[in-house]
């Protein structure tokens, strides 16, 4: 079946309750023509709704749930949660807040099933994609079935579903948790954005871990501050129960608000570079094709070849084999899994290009788009790179303006060519994105050019490169597509690069 037949997680049938369970709950205030009913299936989406369905009317940023209940109850919805009352004919359940209702019923629902899968949240500005790879490949090597909740695609049960956010709805999450319990799964690592924890989403969800990567600048067009957006990562380290782990940056000042946040009886494990981490890298040789470590752990040190490029991604590895130790993984199996891995789509990605006659061009697609993972990126890249770097990076429309300027600046201090282009300029015009990038370049390095259209900029990139070149596509990493104005077109940075590279074998590119 598809994701579109099961909008609520599971198939309709496998969680039925009755109203007056629900009602029990969630303690409403005050119920307006009651009835107990049989419920089957929870919806907050008017168009998700199935007959059986308990409709939440959710007030969003965009949308108010309440102006579609009466489409909601003419789907089937046999009952409905609210803030207010309002006119229709079935069962009206008015709470204070509706979205911790949606959250409260939906872990009911579903028989509170974080109790049975250890739930691994991972948060973060960056790094959270790759650590959550990371953690579920050494719990694999453990010999545990794993699923995953992330950016790319929530997995498990042989469904792979690709992710319209990074960490689902509520509903989603329980559903998605129940059926990995119903199959035997024994973990799930999810990646908990800002968002997420702001709005409610992981509300009621039983962690047995939580990971903090990073905090760097992002996001700020929604929380306002950084003092603000750590507040919010800090939720996730403030729900953890006794008995769990915090696992923590040594490295990052911001790890210090999280560890605040923790109750008695929460265990610590913090890794980093520093030698006071519980985990930690020594003897670290970067190359273009990997990384050379020790990792040391709480009873012994392994040498390891990791074939991930750049610092960014030894911390990513040491968080992961953090957490896969705090649920019991042994250190060789966390040793052998780190050197097994491969690079998480999108997460600096070698494209394969041919070798040419006069050499090779290294051409990586990644998903930075924040100064701290841009300059990180580039810096990794003109460290190993053999001749120039050509960076290739554009700015969201309708998001946080004021990482635009940094954003170039980031790229400006490393590379020797910056293509400015679009990337998912949605509402706004690129030209007038572009303009706000281009005073972050003055005082770098980098001969500057604009091109508009990201397929030309990437060609011209490529073709511009010379044997032993280095060139990034940074920002869009694993997506499949664009968003310009009202329209989602398909556009995909690795296929475009690997058209480049191909062009550019047979002549066709004009360098």
């Amino acid at each position: 079946m598809s994701e579109m037949a099961y909008p609520s997680g599971l198939p309709s049938g496998q969680g039925y309750v009755r109203l007056r369970e629900l009602r029990d709950c969630l303690q409403p205030r005050e119920v307006l023509r009651w009835r107990d009913l049989g419920v089957d299936g929870l919806a907050f989406h008017s168009a998700d709704v199935r007959p059986g369905n308990l409709f939440f009317a959710i007030r969003g940023a965009k949308n108010d749930g309440t102006i579609f209940v009466q489409q909601a109850v003419a789907r089937g919805a046999v009952a409905v949660v609210a803030e207010e009352a309002l006119p229709v004919p079935v069962p009206v359940l008015i709470v204070n807040n509706a979205r911790e209702a949606l959250a409260d019923a939906a872990r009911y629902y579903y028989r509170d099933p974080s109790r049975a899968v250890s739930v691994i949240g991972v948060t973060g500005t960056n790094g959270k994609t790759t650590v959550s790879h990371l953690i579920r490949s050494c719990l694999q090597a453990d010999r545990r079935q794993v699923g995953l909740l992330g950016t790319i695609a929530y997995e498990f049960g042989g469904r792979r579903i690709p992710a319209p956010n990074t960490t689902p709805d509520p509903v989603r999450i329980h559903g998605y948790l129940r059926e990995m319990a119903d199959r035997f799964a024994s973990a799930c690592v999810m990646e908990v954005s800002s968002h997420s924890l702001d709005q409610d989403r992981v509300r009621g969800v039983k962690f047995a871990t939580a990971v903090f990567t990073n905090l760097t600048q992002d996001h700020l067009d929604y929380h306002g501050s950084m003092a603000e957006y750590c507040k919010a990562k800090a939720l996730l380290f403030k729900s953890l129960a006794p008995g769990s782990t915090a696992v923590l940056n040594r490295d990052d000042p911001a790890s210090v608000v999280m560890a605040e946040a923790l109750d008695t009886g929460v265990r610590q494990i913090w890794f980093g570079l520093s030698p006071e981490a519980d985990v930690r890298a020594e003897q670290i040789r970067p190359t273009a094709d990997g990384t050379r470590l020790v990792m040391v752990m709480p009873n012994g040190r392994v040498e390891l070849f990791l074939r991930l490029v750049g610092m960014h991604n030894v911390q990513n590895a040491l968080a992961a084999a953090a957490a896969a130790l705090s649920l019991g993984a042994s250190e060789l199996t966390v040793a052998s899994a780190l050197e097994d891995a491969r690079p998480v789509p999108g997460r600096l990605e070698l494209v394969e290009g041919p070798l040419g006659r006069g050499g090779r061009i290294r051409t990586f697609v990644d998903y930075a788009h924040t100064p701290d993972a841009l300059d990180t990126v580039c810096g990794t890249l003109a460290e190993v790179c053999e001749g120039r770097l050509h960076v290739v990076f554009g700015c969201g429309g309708d998001r946080d303006r004021t990482k635009r300027a940094p954003m170039a600046a980031a790229v400006a201090r490393h590379a020797h060519v910056a293509y400015l282009t679009s990337d998912n300029p949605r509402t706004e015009e690129p030209e007038a994105i572009l303009a706000d990038m281009e005073p972050g370049l003055v005082g770098g390095r980098s001969e500057c050019r604009r091109i508009i259209d990201r397929a030309e900029a990437i060609r011209a990139a490529v073709g511009a490169a010379e044997p032993g070149d280095t060139v990034l596509i940074a920002g869009k990493g694993h997506e499949t597509y664009q968003v310009l104005k009202d329209s989602v077109v398909p556009f995909d940075d690795r296929l475009e690069a690997a058209r480049a590279l191909a062009a550019r074998e047979a002549g066709w590119l004009h360098r």
